[in-house]
């Protein structure tokens, strides 16, 4: 399949910065573009057409200067149209974003803006060439979150700059001294794809408004720092996580610790009735051999003992209140409980966090 690239922009009052980002990409860096958005509002889109009535904005249409662009320069024509594929403004319900100013208005536009990054960041074959040169700031800033979230190696962030003087007098330089002094400048940036890549993969962002992606990036983040280890200390029986510890009764520490030790083998995720089975009483019963020697063990009494899913629960509720009690930050402590996948009839048990996050001392 051919290779893409795609050239992203948004733009208020001045679409000329798409033509003067189209001319730094195609003429004077040789990368030529297949495809142009612009993300806007609604007046945005009528200055694109050229049919905005103040005396400052152009008259002539996005369009238009693109192909004169093209023409002039002898490159080739991106795909641009003047319908709402190519336009993108922002919505709630049938009503159109007039302009970036209120608190709701910075809701809806990022939504539509990370809607379509993750979108066109979709498809392998396409490299994303995204211009915050137009517009209000806080849409460049719009566009350079989603990227920042959904953007591949591939994408770039870009800024164009030229001299005051030349500033809006044109859609694209005419002479060479206006080309020279046309800079595009390509911006550093984070790139977290990686780090939700499953949740991506899995379309679980695909749902989700921009500020529920925002909290949700910042929760992996958090709990992705290297600092946040859960220590076991087997002769103590305490969990310990930064300065705080917390001491649990010996089955609720074996029991944590047998998901832990289950995890270090590779083993996946429990079901209760992998739990009640002679195996698992037989691995609880060398815990108890190993670890806490000293204490006496009833033979006759742990033969009888049930390892049921009464006391599974009741084990599991108790544990997990310990952790969330002992790490009061939930989105740390949601990776270090025993967490459940459900599942009509065979549900099973885990723990979220890598086996590089525990310390067994």
């Amino acid at each position: 399949m051919k290779h893409k690239n795609i050239l992203i922009c948004v733009s208020g009052l001045t679409p000329q910065i798409v033509t003067e980002t189209l001319f730094c990409l195609a003429v004077k860096e040789k990368t030529p573009i297949d495809e142009i958005y612009v993300l806007t509002t609604k007046r945005g889109r009528d200055v694109i057409m050229g049919k905005d009535s103040h005396p400052v904005t152009p008259k002539t249409s996005l369009k238009n200067e693109i192909e004169n662009l093209c023409n002039k320069y002898k490159i080739k024509k991106p795909l641009f149209a003047e319908n709402d594929n190519h336009i993108i403004v922002a919505k709630e319900e049938s009503i159109e974003l007039p302009d970036i100013r209120t608190d709701k208005d910075n809701i809806l536009f990022p939504n539509k803006v990370c809607e379509f990054i993750r979108d066109k960041s979709s498809d392998p074959n396409c490299a994303l060439y995204c211009s915050i040169t137009g517009g209000r700031k806080s849409m460049s800033v719009h566009l350079a979150n989603a990227l920042s979230i959904f953007a591949r190696e591939q994408d770039k962030l870009l800024h164009v700059l030229t001299k005051e003087e030349h500033e809006f007098k044109g859609f694209y330089p005419m002479n060479k001294k206006e080309a020279e002094d046309l800079e595009l400048s390509e911006i550093p940036f984070v790139r977290l794809r990686s780090i939700l890549a499953a949740d991506v993969k899995q379309e679980k962002l695909l749902k989700l408004n921009f500020d529920e992606i925002v909290k949700h990036t910042q929760s992996q983040l958090k709990a992705l720092a290297p600092n946040n280890k859960l220590i076991l200390d087997i002769e103590r029986r305490e969990l310990s996580f930064g300065s705080e510890r917390i001491s649990l009764e010996p089955m609720e520490f074996l029991f944590y610790y047998f998901f832990v030790d289950s995890k270090e083998r590779g083993e996946g995720n429990i079901s209760i009735s992998e739990f009640s089975s002679d195996k698992t009483k037989e691995k609880f019963y060398e815990y108890l051999s190993e670890f806490y020697p000293m204490r006496y063990i009833d033979e006759k009494k742990w033969s009888k003992k049930k390892f049921d899913d009464k006391y599974f629960l009741q084990r599991k509720s108790k544990v997990n209140k310990k952790i969330e009690k002992l790490i009061d930050d939930y989105d740390i402590s949601n990776i270090f409980i025993i967490d459940v996948n459900r599942k009509w009839g065979s549900s099973t048990y885990f723990i979220k966090a890598d086996k590089d996050r525990f310390l067994i001392k």
